[in-house]
């Protein structure tokens, strides 16, 4: 087995694999900023004593700081270096999976993977949390899917598949209006 092909991955493309790290990253900061939004808005809200409608207002202003710097957050999260943008060149092998670009190599042998996971728009292979290899399903034919899952249904990393099932592709704006 042989599949070798060169592809450029997009902002969208680390988006989707990135995500749900960067959510499990802010979301104890939104739940404590929407905490003190609700409260501190009753208590901004409330007719009683003016210092405790002051420090509602207080509790707001933490809480809009708090959000904004866990969106700060996240987007950092999900944005990586533009050199990662550039083509990249993958091969897959019964020995092992390789990846290259001009700057950058990196070659695992098959031994090493401990786990795979496959996304709509990726094959996330793991050797140990967090080290990780990406392979975009994008460039892969089905022929060329159907290969590399059945090697990995060889190797005991996935079940045998039927089909290679994949998303539709997003459809664009004013096709078909």
């Amino acid at each position: 087995m042989r599949i070798e092909f060169t592809h450029s991955r997009s902002r969208e493309y680390f988006r989707a694999q990135l995500r749900a790290g960067a959510w499990r990253g802010v979301g104890s900061t939104l739940l404590l900023a929407a905490t003190l939004a609700v409260g501190g808005a009753f208590t901004a809200s409330s007719d009683a004593d003016p210092r405790l409608a002051a420090l509602g207002v207080v509790a707001l202003v933490v809480a809009i700081l708090l959000a904004l710097r866990a969106r700060h957050r996240f987007v950092d999260a999900v944005t990586v270096p533009a050199q990662w943008h550039g083509p990249r060149t993958w091969v897959i092998t019964e020995d092992a999976l390789e990846s290259h670009t001009h700057l950058s190599s990196q070659r695992w042998k098959w031994a090493r993977v401990q786990r795979v996971e496959q996304r709509p728009e990726a094959y996330l292979f793991w050797q140990a949390d967090p080290v990780m290899f990406d392979l975009p399903r994008a460039p892969l034919s089905t022929a060329q899917e159907s290969e590399l899952q059945a090697h990995l249904a060889e190797l005991g990393l996935s079940r045998p598949t039927a089909a290679v099932t994949r998303p539709a592709p997003p459809t664009t704006d004013g096709a078909g209006a």
